[in-house]
C-alpha cells in the first residue's frame, strides 16, 4: 500500500485554492477587490518612492525645490521602476534601470494575493477575471499618476504609464496565479503536448545562458576594477554620493549582462551615431562617465570571434534537454531511410524551445535599450529584433544538426549495409 506522502492528488483535491495564509480579510466581489488591491499596491509603490526620493533629496546636494516638486518627482520615479520613459527639460530617457523591476513585481504580487484572498474566486474564469481587471486599474491609476506629476521638466507620457504598468501587472498576475492554482500547467492544457513539452527545455536554455552572461559579466568587472573605481571616484568624490551610484549600478547591472548576453551572439551594440560594438568591430566613441560603461572595450579583440562556440553549444544542448524517443534506423530504400530521421513531433519541440528563447531575449533585450538623450545619445544598446533572431537562427541550426547530422548518418549506414546485392549473372 503506497504511503501517503506518494500517493496521487484526487480530483476532489486538485482544485482552485487561495494564499496559504491564515490572515483574515475582508471578503469583496471580484472587481472591488481587484480596484482595492491596485490602489493598495500603487499607493505602496509611491510611498516607497517617496522616501527614497526625499532621502536622496535631503542628504544630497539640491537646490531651493519645494516638497510638492520632490512629491511629483518621486511619482516619476515610481513610473521609472516600471521602465516609463522619462523626458527631462525635452531630453528622453528610455535606457532605464530595470534591475529596480523587482520592487513593483513583489509590490503588485502581494496586493494581489491580498486581493485574491478578498475576492475568494473558486474557478478559471474568476481567477482571470481579478487578474485582469486589477491589471487595468493598477494601470489606470499609472496613467493618473503620470498626469498629476508630470509638469514642463520632468514628465512620462500617459500612455506610455499605462501600457507599461498594465503589462508589468499582467505578466506578475499570470505568476502569481499560477502559484495558487493545482497545476502549474493548467494555462498550457490546450496547447498541443509535443508544444508544451519544448517549453521547459527553452527556458532552462535561456536561463543558462543568462547565466553564463553573468559570469562573463563579472569576470569583466574584476578584470576592469581599476577604471571602474577611477570613475566612479570622479563620479561621486563623497561617501554619500558613492552609496547612491553604487544602487544605481546596481539597476542597471542587469542591461550590461544583457549587453554581453547580445554580445556573445555576435549582435552589434549600438552606442548613437557611428560608434558601435561586435565581436568585430570596436568603435565606441565618446560614452558618459558611467562605472559600468568601462567594461565595454576600446579596440576590437581578435579572440572575442571565438566566443560563438558559447551559443552553439548552447544550441547543441537544446536537442538533450527535449524529450526524446527511442530512435534506431529503418527502410529499405534511401529516401525511407532519409525520411525517418526525423519525427514531426521533435521538431515541434525544438520550434516551442526556439519560442522561449526568442520571446524571452527580445523582451530583455527591448528592456536593455533606449534613449539616454538626444543626437549622439538618442538609442544606445542592441536590438532587440536583431538580438532574437540571431538567437533563433543559431539554437536552431545547432539543434537540427545535432538531432539531424549522427541520424543521417546512421542511416546512410543502414542502407548501405542492407542494400540490394546485384544479381551475379550465370555464365
Amino acid at each position: 500500500m503506497s504511503s501517503p506522502k506518494n500517493r496521487r492528488v484526487s480530483a476532489i483535491d486538485n482544485k482552485w485554492r487561495l494564499p496559504n495564509d491564515d490572515t483574515q480579510v475582508t471578503n469583496y466581489p471580484t472587481i472591488l477587490a481587484s480596484l482595492i488591491a491596485a490602489f493598495i499596491a500603487t499607493l505602496a509603490g509611491l510611498m516607497l518612492s517617496f522616501l527614497v526620493v526625499i532621502a536622496i533629496w535631503l542628504f544630497a546636494a539640491h537646490g531651493n525645490e519645494s516638497t510638492f516638486q520632490v512629491v511629483r518627482a518621486s511619482a516619476i520615479a515610481w513610473q521609472a521602476t516600471h521602465l516609463v520613459s522619462i523626458s527631462i527639460s525635452g531630453t528622453p530617457i528610455g535606457l532605464l534601470p530595470w534591475g529596480f523591476l523587482i520592487i513593483p513585481i513583489l509590490i503588485i504580487s502581494r496586493s494581489l494575493q491580498w486581493g485574491l484572498k478578498s475576492a475568494q474566486p473558486n474557478s478559471a474564469k474568476q481567477f482571470w477575471t481579478i487578474a485582469i481587471s486589477f491589471s487595468i486599474f493598477y494601470g489606470a491609476l499609472s496613467g493618473l499618476v503620470s498626469v498629476i506629476s508630470s509638469t514642463a521638466g520632468l514628465n512620462t507620457n500617459v500612455v506610455n504609464a499605462f501600457s507599461s504598468s498594465t503589462l508589468l501587472a499582467v505578466i506578475v498576475s499570470t505568476g502569481v496565479i499560477l502559484t495558487f492554482a493545482p497545476s502549474s500547467t493548467f494555462l498550457l492544457d490546450k496547447l498541443p503536448k509535443e508544444f508544451v513539452a519544448g517549453l521547459k527545455p527553452g527556458l532552462i536554455i535561456f536561463l543558462l545562458f543568462w547565466l553564463v552572461s553573468t559570469l562573463l559579466t563579472a569576470a569583466l568587472l574584476i578584470l576592469r576594477w581599476s577604471e571602474i573605481k577611477t570613475v566612479s571616484g570622479l563620479m561621486a568624490p563623497n561617501n554619500l554620493d558613492q552609496i547612491f551610484l553604487t544602487l544605481l549600478s546596481i539597476g542597471y547591472l542587469p542591461t550590461v549582462i544583457t549587453w554581453v548576453y547580445s554580445y556573445l551572439f555576435g549582435a552589434t551594440i549600438y552606442l548613437g551615431g557611428s560608434a558601435i560594438i561586435n565581436s568585430g568591430i570596436s568603435l565606441p566613441g565618446a560614452l558618459p562617465a558611467f562605472p559600468l560603461l568601462s567594461i565595454l572595450p576600446s579596440d576590437a579583440i581578435s579572440w572575442t570571434k571565438y566566443l560563438i562556440i558559447i551559443p552553439i553549444l548552447a544550441g547543441c544542448l537544446i536537442y538533450f534537454l527535449i524529450p526524446r524517443e527511442p530512435w534506431k534506423a529503418k527502410g529499405d530504400s534511401l529516401p525511407v531511410a532519409l525520411s525517418h530521421t526525423i519525427r514531426i513531433r521533435e521538431f515541434i519541440r525544438i520550434l516551442a524551445a526556439l519560442v522561449v528563447v526568442g520571446s524571452a531575449t527580445w523582451l530583455i533585450v527591448n528592456f536593455s535599450s533606449g534613449a539616454l538623450g538626444t543626437a549622439y545619445l538618442s538609442f544606445m544598446g542592441p536590438n532587440s529584433t536583431e538580438v532574437a533572431v540571431q538567437a533563433v537562427k543559431i539554437f536552431g541550426i545547432c539543434a537540427m544538426a545535432t538531432l539531424l547530422i549522427p541520424r543521417v548518418i546512421l542511416a546512410l549506414m543502414y542502407w548501405w549495409a542492407n542494400r540490394p546485392k546485384p544479381k551475379k549473372s550465370n555464365p
